[in-house]
Order: structure tokens, then sequence, then C-alpha cells
């Protein structure tokens, strides 16, 4: 823990153990996010996502933009962070984890009403779930740009 200001306290990694450089992937070892996608707010899944644009030949933020805020994004009501924005085709794809996407009612209305946005704006929104982004990122990926396999939002 590390000490900050009046003595309130902020979640560290713990000493010991380093962190390991790879996780385990149905028998083969895939990379975690290194620590400069973790210090902009990326999650694991995103990252994968994020790989499989770059193998793809896609560059940020030529082709796509990471993290592209719609209609004023978090702060203004009725505004929407879309994961990867994609310039052509104009495709939003937004990664679905199970904890911050499936775990309320209101979180699964949430991302419909952003959905219905987006589209109302022109843009293609296609979900790629947590597991597809660890396990196959590059066919998710494939599978949105073309709009074929995609599911709504977790729970919808």
């Amino acid at each position: 823990m590390v000490t900050v200001g009046s003595g309130r306290r902020l979640r560290g990694r713990r000493e010991g153990r380093p962190r390991e450089p790879y996780r385990d992937v149905l028998g083969r070892q895939v990379p975690l996010a290194p620590e400069w996608w973790q210090q902009i707010g990326g999650s694991e899944p995103e990252y994968y996502i994020y790989r499989a644009l770059l193998r793809r030949g896609l560059r940020e933020p030529d082709d796509f933009v990471y993290q592209s805020k719609q209609g004023g994004g978090r702060i203004q009501r009725g505004g929407a962070i879309v994961d990867f924005l994609l310039v052509t085709p104009r495709v939003g794809i937004n990664v679905q984890s199970l904890y911050y996407h499936a775990r309320t009612t209101e979180q699964r209305s949430h991302d419909a009403i952003v959905r219905a946005m987006l589209e109302g704006a022109g843009i293609r929104v296609e979900y790629i779930s947590e597991e597809q982004a660890i396990n196959a990122p590059d066919e998710a990926v494939e599978n949105a740009i073309a709009g074929i396999g995609g599911k709504g939002p977790i729970g919808l």
C-alpha cells in the first residue's frame, strides 16, 4: 500500500512474486496487457482487441480511435464511450466484460440505450464478449468488422 496526503491509502501491487507476463489460454501463452495499457485505464480483454486491430494493419488514430467519446462521453447525459471506433467502415466495437455489463438490469439497460444512441448517429455497433476477446480476438474483430456473428449487449 502507498500512503497519500492525509493518510489515505491507495491500493498497489503487493510486494513479492512478480506478475507473470503471460496467461495460459487454451494451452497457449498469451501476453498480458503491459503497464502502459493499464495506466490509460484499458482492460485486459480490450488490450487483446487492440492488438488484433494492429495485426490487421490498422493504426491509431488514422484507422481507429480507442475510447472514443460520443455525444459528450460519460460526462454529459446521453453520451457514451465507444471502446474502439473504426473510421472505415464506421463501426463501433464495444468489449463486454461480465463484471461491468451483466451484473444488473441497469447496466444492461444502459448498454441498450447507448447502442440506440450510437446507431442513431450512424455508427454500427458490434459487441465482443470478454470470452471472445481473450480466446479468439482476431476472429472476433474480423466478424465485428464484417457485421456477422455479433450479438447485442450481454443479457439482452
